[in-house]
Formats: structure tokens, C-alpha cells, sequence
């Protein structure tokens, strides 16, 4: 029976400064929820971003770069809890793209998202409450009040900011807009070679290349001291 605690290239757990991150942050929690949940909310702290190399970068490159997505940030968070004694994967599926809105202009209907999955006693729990760090969750749930919105920026509407490690814990997308689901795997790499993963061309490389930098910019312009709440929702309506 597989156990969910192993390590690959992606991750790392063998790192000294990912395994030493794994043990300041668990080693003082007494339960498994709260190892599990001190993991995410250290995973969460990190800003999110986009990088044309995330799905190649392993878990201590992440950890070292201080910012990721859904693929990075996952990976991180699946290597720490594992360093930490604690099963955990990576659940991949697709899912409509609304809670993009207001970040990404001339989106695609549908895209492969990842979410971390953790073993506590005999129950998986989802969640991937990480990718939204805290400012951009907050002015993401601003806008959305703003805009009396059901998504966008990010994530959905009644999005709880907090996980308790026992619950699941999902921000940017409801059951009804998930497509399809492509089942569990260690990491990327695991997923990518179960065929499963459709390779990207040349173009949709590029095409990715400047829609992440569109993303991240959008990004630090929420995050910035001159955010105006109401200036951006206007421009949204």
C-alpha cells in the first residue's frame, strides 16, 4: 500500500533547509491538524506568483524563490507535510476559470488546477488555501463585496481566510465548477507522465510566459499602498 510519504525529485524532502523549515514548523504542534495546518499557513505566507518554470522546479527551489502558484506552492506543501511525518499528494483537476477575473484578461474557459491533499488518521483533506497569500486574499475579498461578485481575484466568495487542518479547505472553486478530475499523484512530474497532462506546444509556452506576467503584475498592483478599492471595482463594472 503506498503511503504517501515518500520522496522524489520534485520532492526534496532530503534538503536540509526543507527538512529543518518541516520541523521549526511542526515540531512545537501536538496535534496532526495543527502540524498540518501550521504547514499550509507558512505555505499561504509566501506570495503568490507565476513562474513559466514552476512545473519543473522541485519543492526546495520553491522554498528558496519564497513565492509560487497553485503547482509550486502545492508542491512545497506536499514536501513539508511529508517531511514532517504526514502523507500527503497532489489531487489535480479541472475547473472553470472564473475565479480568475479581475487578474487574468482573455482567459481560458477551463484549466488543470492543483490542490494538496493531507492525510489526518484515516480522512484525506483538500485545501489549497495556501495559494492566495494574506494581503491579496483580503483585497481580493474587498473587491469582491465591491462588486457583489460570486468570484474573481483569485478566489470565491465566502472563501474562509483560515484551515484548521481538519476540514477542507478549498478558496477558488466551487464543486459545480469543477470539469473534470484527473486523479492523485506524488507531484508534477508523476502527473505529467501519466499522460493525463496534455504537453504544451511552443505558442502555449509563450502564450504562458506573458499571461504570468500579466498576473503578476495585476498582482502587485492589488497588493500596492495606492489600492483603491473603489477605483478598481468601477473599472471592473
Amino acid at each position: 500500500m503506498k503511503t504517501w510519504l515518500e520522496e522524489s525529485r520534485q520532492l526534496d524532502m532530503s534538503n536540509s533547509r526543507l527538512r529543518i523549515t518541516a520541523q521549526k514548523l511542526t515540531q512545537s504542534r501536538q496535534s496532526l491538524p495543527a502540524r498540518a495546518a501550521a504547514v499550509h499557513d507558512f505555505v499561504r505566507r509566501m506570495p503568490f506568483a507565476m513562474a513559466p518554470n514552476a512545473c519543473d522546479s522541485t519543492a526546495s527551489e520553491v522554498l528558496q524563490r519564497g513565492a509560487g502558484d497553485c503547482y509550486s506552492k502545492g508542491l512545497l506543501f506536499t514536501a513539508l507535510c511529508r517531511a514532517a511525518d504526514l502523507p500527503a499528494r497532489m489531487l489535480f483537476v479541472r475547473v472553470r476559470t472564473d475565479f480568475l477575473d479581475g487578474v487574468l484578461v482573455a482567459r481560458p474557459d477551463a484549466i488543470t488546477h492543483a490542490v494538496g491533499q493531507v492525510k489526518i488518521g484515516a480522512r484525506w483533506w483538500s485545501t489549497d488555501g495556501y495559494v492566495v497569500d494574506p494581503l491579496l486574499f483580503a483585497r481580493a475579498k474587498e473587491l469582491l463585496r465591491a462588486t457583489g461578485l460570486r468570484r474573481g481575484w483569485g478566489i470565491v466568495a465566502g472563501a474562509a481566510g483560515q484551515w484548521d487542518g481538519q476540514s477542507m479547505g478549498i478558496q477558488q472553486f466551487r464543486p459545480a465548477e469543477m470539469i473534470a478530475m484527473h486523479g492523485v499523484f506524488d507531484d508534477v512530474d508523476a502527473f505529467r507522465a501519466s499522460g493525463r497532462h496534455e504537453p504544451p506546444d511552443w505558442f502555449d509556452t509563450v502564450r504562458f510566459t506573458m499571461a504570468s506576467c500579466l498576473v503578476n503584475w495585476r498582482v502587485a498592483r492589488l497588493r500596492s499602498d495606492c489600492f483603491d478599492v473603489g477605483r478598481l471595482a468601477a473599472e471592473w463594472a
